[in-house]
Formats: C-alpha cells, sequence, structure tokens
C-alpha cells in the first residue's frame, strides 16, 4: 500500500469512527466527503482496492460516493 492509500485509509477510518455517533453515520461520512475532500482523494482511495482496510461504515460510505 502506498502511502498517500495508507493516509487515505486512516484519515475515511478516523472519520467514520467520529461519526458514530450520528443518527447515519454513513451519510455523514459522505458527507464529509463531498465538503473536504478533493474528486482524485476518493477516486484514489477507490481504485486503490483497500475495502479490505476499511471499517465496515467507511467502506458504506466510498460504496456510496
Amino acid at each position: 500500500m502506498s502511502s498517500s492509500s495508507d493516509s487515505l485509509v486512516r484519515m475515511i477510518n478516523q472519520i467514520a469512527a467520529n461519526s458514530m455517533g450520528a443518527h447515519d453515520p454513513v451519510a455523514a461520512v459522505v458527507k464529509h466527503l463531498h465538503s473536504f475532500w478533493t474528486p482524485k482523494m476518493c477516486s484514489d482511495l477507490k481504485s486503490s482496492n483497500l475495502t479490505s482496510e476499511l471499517n465496515a461504515v467507511a467502506a458504506q460510505a466510498l460504496a456510496a460516493l
């Protein structure tokens, strides 16, 4: 895994963990990604095939993009 991909995985997992108290954690993560991540960051993570490294909420949010 590249350093960049590793950072993206770490960040989305942290965002998901911090969103667990939200009414809809997946929607909260999607909103955060739309607000703060560039399209390239999202596409890089999607194309990195690292879904096994994502927690459940992060994986669902990434799939929803």
